[in-house]
């Protein structure tokens, strides 16, 4: 990469000088000699023309190895010699130099403990500053005291082996470069740890890359990025190079780097490594400057610093000049190209994701406009080049790119009326081949969803309704391009700002039914979602949107034929479930979601395995026109006054071929109430015999059943109630229960017998005596007599519930156990049970004496007092020797437990009286001394006193709880109370 990163400048050419040191602060530079001279000369960067203001003349006369100046603490440290010396760094100006002499470093003190030093390095962490020395064999930290100025030891202990030839600080620690290895060592407790070799060379390179919180790590043929915990940065981390450069420098974002025998300062960008030129070897920038010796360093690590942000002063890291020094002492200035002059440069030539880098490290630098430009130009690159869709449309959103040039570089996903109003600019408009772009589709819009499902809630505004509109409709169609069915249904069951017109044609095209059946729905249009799902379900044919409205609704095409029903029913099992209840989760706002068409289909696929593959789609628009159907009306709500009139006109045509067990769930919407039952009972209760096969009480049972359940009596309506019970004798008495020839038919009359049983007990509203006349109709009460006996129960009617049993039935254990629950409720049913065995009355045979004794013999319940006057007088007694004697003995039991009730009664009375008068006989002894516990006052006569259990004695006003003491606190009450307190 051919780039103009610096500008060089001579400013003094071979300097008579022996140069050892360099360090700038501002628009000054500083020369240390070999002789312990420090030289300062200022630059005008109007003229480039170098100026000396000031030689400083150190006393330890020898030479300056190190200039390090501080300008946040106005000072400025040299090491001359093995002597740390600290210096305070005044103002100076080329002004200065016509007043009277003066010195204007001195020397303040000199840094104690320092001796063999080897290299030192500095960094500013929370506002202080830290000096690490090395020294021959160990590591020495000082802090900076700003009320002292000077250094003071803070960790003198850090042993070394001999052979480290720097450190460098990252972060709290400390990384260390000897001959052969980088080791990190923990500044707190002296451990080290061994990270990587150092190279054949063996010489190591150290440089801090802040505010970017790595380090560079010299290797032998490359410089390596790590992580101040000493592990390499992830991903590529290398820069290549020819030998391990002889001095370097970062100059944020840039590496300047010299090498033994070049004729040049080599510019890298470290952090450009996204793509496969980061791996070349080829420089960002190559500044020829023959015998190039070294280029002044930044006197310290900024761990304070972060990188620039955009409301970053632009000069916040470009305070202090850079130069350059040859080994013929000849000064140079390097001057950096501004950073917003080099983006534009990239990109024009194309360089976008090097320069969108530059951005990004340098924000402070770069206008607003011309960083979104390029980040725009780099999501297109990325895009249309790289095919990094992710990417792209992280960089679209991260520019805030207008969302309709993100959805044209898509074919078709505009809305033909943002093709209409929007102009793109020209910029920008290159899109990828649409043939291109079709082997990627999958990725390209998986990515573009990830962008545009967040942004839409933005543009959810009426002033940008066209925009909210393309993006909802683009982020309809992705969804249906990439066959994502669930995600486009839960997008469309929320609010939704899609072109209705064009975005139903791209679904009927694609024959998306349930997609469009939920985009009409979150529109309101009830009607055509209606009419294309009947059209579906009783054609099976493709329909056309024109025509659709234009059919007639009450015309039925295709027959639920007994193929179709077989198919449709574990259909309708696995999609409602087995009891009919909706197996779709609620959503917020109450709605419910429609089943994909995509699960339908494989549903239909292992229910109708013995199907051709041609007929699978016809099956399949059927299928959805039913189940839908039934899930449509669900949703719609009954306190909208057009849902009656849907209902009314779609729902037929369901109840009327599909079984009940699932149709009549659809008229069974969440908020139906009592009040609307009657409504819905003249639907389905209505004959639709010239459509279907269903019969209308089939339908009234299974809607009551389903929408009473066990509270039947919340509606007061007797007429619905009454309505129930018809069409469940109905059903009961039906041919197809009556025959039962199947397993299931008996299952399914058992379920009905069951249902009426628990409706005539549970009732309150139904008329008990129609009842009675309705089941002891001749061709019915001989099929109703548990029926008849709950009638019979609630009306009191006792006798006529056990006469049915012993004489129509002739079940005499059914008999019994109604009298059984008869005495459950204080009644003697056995009395009338043995009555009307041994007087059964005209119309019936002869008195049932053997029954009657074996009830009396087996029954716990009779009462002897009335059973045995019953019996005839020529009753021979063996028979009833046992009732006698079991009459006896529980005659017996029973007065001997109400003489031991009455024994510990009287035993319990006269405990108590016993305890009452030792109560009564308790004395207070009072002396002239007696005081209360409590307040200490002495006990008078003429007041009222209180004395616990336990002798304490204490005035009634100071006594805050009669049972508790107020010494101890002991509760003397007996029971759960004075648990409790003790247990809380």
């Amino acid at each position: 990469m051919s780039h103009e990163a610096f500008r060089l400048t001579e400013l003094k050419k071979k300097l008579p000088y022996k140069i050892e040191s360099i360090a700038t602060v501002r628009n000054l530079f500083f020369l240390g000699t070999n002789d312990g001279k420090l030289i300062v000369y200022e630059v005008p960067l109007q003229d480039y023309d170098a100026q000396c203001v000031y030689v400083h003349s150190s006393k330890h006369k020898q030479p300056i190895r190190m200039i390090i100046p501080i300008v946040e603490e106005e000072i400025l440290l040299l090491v001359v010699g093995d002597v740390i010396s600290v210096h305070r760094l005044n103002p100076m100006t080329s002004a200065q130099l016509d007043c009277l002499p003066e010195d204007r470093l001195p020397e303040l003190n000199t840094v104690k403990g320092a001796k063999d030093i080897v290299a030192l390095h500095l960094k500013r962490q929370r506002g202080t500053f830290y000096m690490a020395v090395l020294q021959r064999k160990k590591i020495t930290v000082y802090a900076y005291r700003q009320q002292l100025k000077e250094f003071v030891i803070v960790n003198d202990g850090l042993l070394l082996p001999d052979g480290a030839k720097t450190l460098l600080w990252v972060g709290k620690n400390l990384m260390i470069g000897f001959r052969r290895e980088y080791v990190l060592m923990q500044v707190s407790n002296g451990v080290t740890d061994c990270l990587y070799p150092t190279g054949k060379s063996g010489t190591p390179l150290l440089l801090s890359l802040d505010p970017v919180p790595e380090v560079l790590v010299g290797e032998e043929t490359t410089g390596v990025r790590a992580l101040h915990d000493g592990s390499r940065v992830p991903g590529k981390n290398g820069m290549p190079w020819s030998s391990i450069p002889t001095n370097a420098a970062y100059i944020h974002p840039f590496l300047l780097t010299i090498h033994s025998g070049g004729n040049c300062i080599e510019v890298r960008l470290p952090f450009f490594t996204d793509n496969a030129k980061a791996a070349d070897p080829e420089l960002w920038q190559s500044i020829s400057l023959k015998y190039a010796d070294r280029i002044s360093q930044r006197p310290f690590a900024d761990f304070d610093a972060s990188l620039p942000k955009e409301t970053t002063p632009p000069d916040a890291l470009r305070r202090d000049i850079t130069i350059v020094v040859n080994s013929s002492n000849t000064v140079y200035l390097l001057e950096l190209v501004p950073i917003r002059e080099q983006v534009l440069a990239l990109a024009s030539v194309d360089c976008v994701e090097a320069g969108l880098l530059l951005c990004q490290l340098c924000a402070n630098e770069v206008d607003q406009a011309t960083a979104g430009s390029l980040k725009t130009q780099y999501a297109l690159w990325s895009f249309n080049t790289k095919k990094d869709f992710k990417t792209a449309m992280l960089r679209f959103r991260d520019a805030n790119v207008d969302p309709l040039l993100v959805i044209s570089l898509f074919p078709g996903l505009l809305t033909q009326r943002a093709q209409a109003e929007w102009h793109p600019p020209q910029t920008h408009i290159h899109p990828l081949d649409a043939t291109e772009l079709a082997q990627h589709m999958p990725n390209a819009l998986a990515a573009f969803l990830d962008y545009a499902v967040p942004l839409r809630r933005e543009y959810a505004t009426v002033e940008t309704e066209t925009l909210a509109e393309a993006i909802d409709t683009a982020i309809l169609k992705a969804y249906v391009i990439i066959g994502d069915e669930p995600q486009l249904l839960s997008f469309l069951a929320e609010g939704n700002a899609c072109a209705l017109t064009e975005s139903e044609v791209f679904l009927a095209e694609r024959e998306q039914w349930v997609a469009l059946v939920t985009l009409w729905y979150s529109h309101g249009q009830h009607h055509k979602s209606l009419a294309l799902l009947q059209a579906l379900g009783t054609t099976g044919e493709r329909i056309s949107l024109k025509s659709l409205l234009s059919t007639s609704s009450s015309s039925v095409g295709l027959s639920f034929d007994a193929a179709f029903s077989r198919i449709l029913q574990p259909l309708l099992v696995r999609t409602l479930g087995e009891s009919g209840s909706m197996l779709v989760a609620p959503r917020e706002g109450g709605k419910t979601g429609f089943i994909p068409q995509t699960l339908m289909a494989q549903l239909l696929a292992e229910v109708a395995v013995d199907v051709e593959p041609s007929q699978q789609t016809y099956l399949l628009r059927r299928c959805v026109g039913v189940v839908v159907t039934i899930l449509y009306m669900r949703l719609l709500s009954w306190k909208e006054r057009e849902s009656m009139p849907l209902v009314e006109q779609y729902s037929p045509w369901i109840l009327a071929n599909v079984s009940p067990r699932w149709s009549v769930r659809m008229l069974a919407a969440a908020d139906l109430q009592p009040k609307d039952y009657a409504a819905v009972l003249r639907i389905i209760g209505s004959d639709m015999s010239d459509i279907g096969v269903t019969q209308p009480y089939e339908r009234v049972v299974e809607w009551f059943s389903f929408v009473f359940a066990d509270t039947c009596n919340l509606s007061t309506d007797a007429s619905l109630h009454d309505a129930y019970f018809q069409s469940l004798v109905q059903f009961v008495l039906s041919p197809s229960c009556a025959a039962a020839a199947t397993a299931e038919e008996e299952q399914r009359t058992a379920t009905g017998r069951q249902r009426l049983e628990q409706f005539l007990r549970s009732s309150h509203h139904i008329d008990l005596t129609r009842v009675q006349a309705v089941l002891e109709q001749p061709e019915v009460r001989g099929e109703m007599y548990a029926e008849r006996a709950i009638i019979y129960y609630r009306l009191m009617r006792h006798e006529e519930a056990i006469r049915m049993f012993l004489y129509e039935a002739q079940h005499l254990r059914a008999a019994q156990d109604y009298a059984t629950r008869v005495g459950r409720d204080g009644q003697d049913g056995f009395q009338i049970l043995l009555h009307l065995l041994l007087s059964p009355g005209d119309g019936c045979t002869g008195p049932r004496l053997s029954d009657a004794l074996t009830i009396v013999n087996t029954c716990d319940e009779v009462n002897p007092f009335t059973a045995l006057p019953m019996l005839p007088a020529d009753t021979p007694l063996a028979p009833i020797a046992g009732f006698v004697k079991r009459s006896l003995r529980d005659a017996s039991v029973r007065s001997r437990n109400a003489a031991i009730h009455a024994s510990v009664l009287e035993a319990r009375i006269r405990q108590a009286e016993l305890k009452l008068a030792r109560e009564r006989a308790l004395q207070v002894v009072l002396d002239l001394g007696s005081s209360c516990v409590v307040c200490g006052k002495k006990l008078r006569p003429d007041v009222v006193f209180a004395r616990f259990p336990n002798d304490v004695v204490v005035h009634q006003a100071c006594m805050e709880d009669e049972h508790i003491c107020p010494v101890t606190y002991k509760d003397f009450r007996l029971g759960i109370e004075p648990v409790a307190r003790g247990a809380f």
